[in-house]
């Protein structure tokens, strides 16, 4: 009995240190809302009620906007945050097509976002003005930016990754999914590596900015419902159904179970308090 007593206690104290190493909050999306889960307290905020479905979202850190597309309401919108007014403003509307992935550039005041079924990639200042049509591609679902290095990375859903320099030169396929395909991909600019879950098979992949080095984090052998993944720090966010769960980026590493909502969770923003 003691020796039971003393393993919980070591599980309960790795799970917090897990959680004290960093702060932040984690924003995330079901088809009714966006939620914000607080990492130091657990606590669970409903920021926006809305009935859509949302397979992304990205933060401008220098106006202090989330933006996000709407796939079935064929438009791109965003709020304010942190704060109190979550007034929803549209800033693209983009029907008949489905926005799916979206990538903000506050640098060069750039908003970009690929529309899956309108198989392109377009590109807009934050306001909405100045809609350009970049490029044609297959089905492009996922879009992440490194804006030091200058990176743009684009997940064909049935294809693999797409790497190219933001004027779409020294484009290449660096991850090929192998008849898999994933809705979901994150990048740390830090390492210099990307992050993705195989919908067909649950694992999760990592791999560097050319594509070497392959990993596989965690095997799940739980196909379909993980549609959302975010990378801070050390650790890895992600959804399963209704689950949000972390787990440390080193291969082997157990997840650990966060939060469980009442609907299934579609996308994912880790939100660094610090600004990066």
């Amino acid at each position: 009995m003691e020796v039971h007593v003393w393993w919980c206690m070591c599980f309960l104290l790795h799970c917090k240190l897990q959680l004290s190493s960093f702060t932040g909050h984690i924003l995330f999306s079901t088809n009714n809302s966006i939620m914000e889960f607080d990492i130091d307290t657990r606590n669970v905020t409903v920021l926006l009620v809305q009935s859509d479905t949302v397979f992304d979202m990205d933060y401008d850190y220098k106006n202090r906007f989330i933006y996000f597309p709407r796939y079935y309401t064929h438009d791109i919108v965003r709020f304010a945050y942190p704060s109190k007014n979550r007034t929803l403003q549209t800033v693209i509307q983009s029907s008949p097509y489905h926005p799916s992935g979206i990538a903000v550039d506050p640098t060069n005041a750039h908003i970009y976002w690929t529309d899956l079924l309108g198989h392109r990639l377009s590109r807009c200042n934050l306001d909405g003005t100045n809609v350009t049509v970049l490029s044609t591609l297959s089905f492009p679902i996922v879009i992440r930016l490194d804006l030091t290095n200058r990176w743009m990375f684009i997940v064909e859903l049935k294809i693999g990754i797409i790497k190219s320099r933001f004027d779409l030169l020294e484009n290449e396929t660096i991850v090929d999914f192998l008849s898999s395909q994933a809705y979901c991909m994150d990048i740390d600019t830090n390492e210099h590596r990307l992050y993705w879950i195989l919908f067909s098979k649950g694992d999760i992949k990592s791999a560097t900015y050319d594509g070497s080095d392959v990993k596989t984090i965690i095997s799940t052998n739980s196909a379909g419902n993980k549609m959302a993944i975010g990378v801070l720090g050390s650790n890895i966010f992600y959804s399963d159904n209704k689950q949000l769960l972390m787990v440390d980026k080193t291969p082997g590493s157990t997840p650990t179970v966060l939060y469980i909502d009442t609907n299934r969770i579609e996308s994912i923003f880790v939100f660094n308090q610090s600004g990066m």
